[in-house]
């Protein structure tokens, strides 16, 4: 169950990464992209399905981390925000997203993308030590 979370929260880092880059250099299809949440109860709930996995999977890693707090609140935070935007009516969750995608400038998205990438990074440094603790896994 261990190697299962890591491995959904590798491909959590990867994504972030890949998201940085994205937004810098692809500024309008992020938008596209954002813009698109909520639009179809296909698309809406496989976003929230995907987030509440990738918060299960930091909640249950907690137990076990030399980072337990941090993947905790972490792990909690997409949790909860995943069952909360479950009860929210679709339509107003695509309003929402729509009305995001609308006020994030490219520029915005740009200066953004360096947090991305860095917390990607920050992301894969932390399952790798925490692999690393893991004495079963040596």
């Amino acid at each position: 169950m261990i190697t299962i979370a890591s491995f959904i929260i590798i491909l959590f880092g990867l994504f972030l990464v890949f998201s940085g880059f994205l937004m810098f250099f692809k500024p309008e299809k992020v938008r596209e992209i954002i813009a698109k949440a909520g639009s179809t109860y296909l698309i809406n709930y496989t976003e929230l399905g995907i987030r509440l996995l990738i918060g299960i999977a930091f909640g249950y890693i907690s137990l076990y981390s030399i980072y337990e707090l941090q993947f905790k609140i972490i792990g909690y935070f997409l949790i909860v925000s995943a069952l909360l935007l479950m009860l929210v009516p679709i339509k107003m969750h695509n309003q929402f997203s729509r009305k995001a995608a609308e006020k994030l400038k490219p520029i915005y998205l740009k200066i953004c993308a360096p947090f991305a990438i860095f917390l990607g990074t920050l992301l894969l440094i932390a399952i790798y030590n925490q692999i690393q603790s893991f004495s079963f896994l040596n």
